[in-house]
Parts: structure tokens; sequence; C-alpha cells
């Protein structure tokens, strides 16, 4: 595991931009010329990221999405890590559509879809492509912004909602399932294998998971049976072992791969769980 960087930005959002929530639906432009570092972002309410100038990066408990102004996101609620990189321009703008939690429900409640079934789905963020129609409904946000009618939004939510799922019907089951509630136990499993080869801290791994780090060390200990920090260093380590042993890898290949940032410290790890060092295991097997 990487050490915690307590330097952090943390934000809440929507609350974290403005000072009253105009409805259940609105949105928001936002620009920058700052360079921003990893975020801990609690998005409270779902959201639609369409980039405009520059790039982002989001990670979820589910993996990382980088994004540039060819496209756009859907970031369900939760927390997730974010970063911003400024254009060529020094610029970075984007428009925000907030969601809440209800609306969504309410998009199911007003349009019935033939496969429509509630389907559990992972909260994880997915990218879009912009086209015409995307560029237009862009437009049509930011012509918006002096009426904010939260009936127009609303609207505006169901039109996006429609289009995306014409396209892909997939984007049912997946939009419908954030409707669920998630099971704790199979999402922390998850994340946890998602994230076993990065670099990512308990601290980060707790924030991912909404818990504390208290919260998370100790539901982790029960469902894995051990700590975090020995948790992960034996898994590595199995995989480690299996790459030295069936591809012939060497340790200065594949230590970068299994989350370590030099080779001494692989190696030392490395001997911590088999013993010896990786060049006497290949040797040895």
């Amino acid at each position: 595991m990487g050490q915690a960087n307590n330097t952090i930005q943390e934000m809440y959002l929507p609350h974290g931009l403005i000072d009253h929530i105009p409805g259940e639906v609105f949105a928001l432009p936002y620009r920058t010329g700052n360079v921003n570092q990893k975020a801990r972002i609690v998005l409270e309410w779902h959201l639609f990221n369409f980039l405009m100038e520059g790039e982002k990066s989001v990670s979820y408990a589910t993996g990382t999405q980088r994004l540039g102004a060819e496209g756009f996101f859907f970031l369900p609620a939760g927390n997730c890590l974010m970063s911003e990189k400024v254009a060529d321009n020094g610029k970075y703008s984007c428009m925000l559509l907030f969601v809440s939690q209800q609306s969504l429900i309410r998009f199911f409640q007003a349009h019935s879809f033939d496969d429509a079934h509630s389907t559990t789905t992972d909260p994880s963020p997915v990218a879009f492509r912009k086209d015409a129609y995307i560029t237009n409904f862009i437009t049509s946000l930011q012509l918006m912004q002096s009426s904010a009618n939260p009936a127009l939004y609303e609207l505006k939510l169901h039109e996006l909602l429609l289009y995306l799922i014409s396209k892909d019907k997939q984007l049912i089951s997946y939009f419908k399932g954030l409707c669920n509630e998630y099971d704790e136990e199979t999402q922390l499993r998850k994340i946890v294998n998602t994230h076993l080869e990065t670099a990512i801290t308990v601290e980060e791994l707790a924030f991912l998971c909404n818990m504390s780090i208290s919260t998370f060390k100790r539901k982790f200990a029960r469902t894995f049976g051990d700590s975090p920090k020995q948790w992960f260093l034996k898994m590595r380590m199995q995989k480690a072992a299996a790459m030295l042993k069936n591809q012939g890898l060497k340790a200065s290949e594949v230590y970068y791969d299994l989350g370590y940032e030099n080779l001494s410290s692989f190696v030392q790890s490395f001997k911590q769980v088999h013993g010896i060092t990786p060049k006497q295991y290949q040797l040895t097997h």
C-alpha cells in the first residue's frame, strides 16, 4: 500500500459549488485555469460532466477512466478520486448536469422499457463520445442558464437519458441498477480486487468505500480474514511468484505492474513473504 497524502483536497458536490440548490436537476458551468491535483470528491448527486476544454481523470472503486474534450462522463453518486488537466490554451471548462437520485427514479416511473429489469450494478462511471446531438444538447443547457426552470431541467434529463438509451440498450439496466441498494460485502470485495495492483493507500480505499478508516479496516478483516496491509502484500507476492515462475519474467519486469515504485521495495516484500529473493525463487523453481 502507498503512503497517505494528508494534503489531498476533499470536496462535496454539488454543495461545494453552489449555495442554493435550485431543483432536483440543474446545470452549472465550471471553468478554471488551475491544474487540479488528485482530489477526493464526494458526489452527493449523480453527475453528467460534459467536457469542453481540458482533460479529466476519475477513479471509482471499480477503476480509473480518463477523457478529453471529445467526450463526456456520467458519474454516479458516491466517492471518487478526480483530477483535471488544462488544455493547451491553459483553460479547463465543462458543463455540469447534476441529477438527484429521486429524479432518476422518476424517469423510470415515467418511462417503461421492455427490458428494464431491476439489476444491481456497480456504481462505476461511464464515458461517452460526443456527437452532433450531444453538442447541441450542451448548447441548450448553456442557453437555459438564465431561466433556471426546474421543470425544464427535468425534461432535459429525460431527453438525454432517452437519447443515450436509444443508442445503447444496455444503459437501461445500468441506470435502473443505480436506483437499487448495493450489497456492502460484495462491493468491498470488488473494490479491493480492482485495486489489487495499484499503489492506492488504505485511506483512499476507505474513501472509495465511503467508510472511515477504522470501519474499513474492521470490515476488511471480517471479509478477508487479515489486515489490508498484510492481505495486499500476500496477494501481490502470490501473483509475483506466478509471473516469475510461469512467464519467466525478471523482477525488474514485474515490480511496477504490481504497484511498486522501485525494485528494491519489491524485492524486500517478496523476501518477506517467500523467504528468498525473486532471483533465488526462480533458480529454485
